[in-house]
């Protein structure tokens, strides 16, 4: 009987003690709310669209090249090689010797020939005042004289096609590789002598299929600009595009020639194919385009909005907007 007294004033205890909120465990603390960060703002990389000039053009690259060119060799005769008085780069004159095979051998006949011919002179002179002189005796004096004339002129014939002389007042622009006392075949380019002021420019190369006959092109030449037109394509001369082994174009400038010593030079030449004034224009990069259409992002009030446009003529840098857009307005790089 004592034991359940205990047991219930045992429990009576143990539930005041719940109820009372004090005892063996602390009071929970309140919780702290997380503090309050405001976002960064989001930046952007800009443009505005402006007003200008957007040109749409092709570049290549040439050289000023001669229009009157002779390729000089040995035309009749092979040989070794005696004499070279020129090297490349040299300015020559009409009728300059430049070039001659060994002839030693062919001058000592001359030599010889001439003085028959003299002998056949003096004969004939005496044939006409000998006393007893017919007209058969003078007549053969005649021929004998007149066959050793022809074999002199034969022979010195010869000799002159042993030699090479300018055709021209100009400049050697190459010399094959070759030194005295070599062989030179017959016919083989020895050398070339060229007009350095008869010029164009020649370009090769893949982009000059842009460039059509007629066309007025901008020639750039130590950051000064000339005028010039395309005077010739590999359309109009096949056998010389195949010769070169690409597609070529010859350009004159035509508001004359620059001072100075132009053969070899290298300058750049541009065609337009398009230009607008006074058109708006965005960096080409700022474009993009999806299904057909391009687009840009513009910022309205901090706000980055997509917005579909047409666009013109193009050029590596710059793209021409026809609608979509209005000057002043704020375009989205990046």
């Amino acid at each position: 009987m004592m034991m359940k007294i205990l047991r219930a004033a045992a429990a009576a205890a143990l539930a005041a003690l719940t109820l009372s909120g004090c005892g063996l465990f602390p009071e929970e603390e309140e919780a702290l709310a997380p503090p309050l960060k405001e976002p960064a703002a989001v930046t952007y990389t800009t443009t505005t669209v402006e007003r200008g000039t957007i040109v749409d053009s092709v570049t290549t690259s040439g050289t000023f090249i001669s229009t009157s060119t002779y390729d000089l060799s040995f035309e009749k005769r092979s040989g070794y090689l005696s004499e070279i008085n020129v090297k490349s780069g040299d300015t020559v004159t009409k009728g300059q010797l430049l070039a001659r095979l060994d002839t030693d051998e062919l001058e000592s006949e001359i030599q010889k020939q001439e003085l028959l011919v003299e002998r056949a002179q003096i004969a004939l002179n005496a044939a006409k005042k000998a006393e007893d002189a017919t007209s058969e005796s003078i007549r053969l004096a005649e021929i004998d004289y007149q066959l050793q004339k022809i074999q002199l002129d034969e022979m010195q014939d010869e000799l002159s096609k042993q030699y090479i002389y300018s055709p021209i007042d100009g400049v050697v622009s190459y010399i094959n590789n070759v030194g005295i006392g070599d062989y030179i075949a017959a016919r083989s380019t020895l050398m070339r002598v060229v007009d350095p002021t008869s010029l164009q420019i020649e370009c090769t190369g893949d982009q000059v299929s842009d460039f059509q006959l007629g066309k007025d092109v901008i020639v750039t030449l130590d950051d000064t600009e000339y005028a010039g037109k395309v005077v010739m394509t590999s359309a109009e001369s096949p056998s010389l595009a195949l010769e070169k082994g690409e597609p070529f174009i010859r350009v004159e400038i035509t508001d004359g020639l620059p001072e100075g010593d132009l053969l070899g030079e290298s300058v750049s030449v541009e065609l337009i194919k398009q230009q607008k004034d006074n058109v708006l224009i965005l960096p080409r990069n700022v474009v993009s385009l999806y299904s057909g259409e391009s687009y840009v992002q513009v910022l309205e009030d901090g706000v980055k909005k997509e917005r579909v446009i047409e666009t013109g003529i193009k050029n590596t840098a710059s793209i021409e907007v026809v609608s979509g857009l209005e000057e002043g307005e704020v375009v989205i790089i990046k």
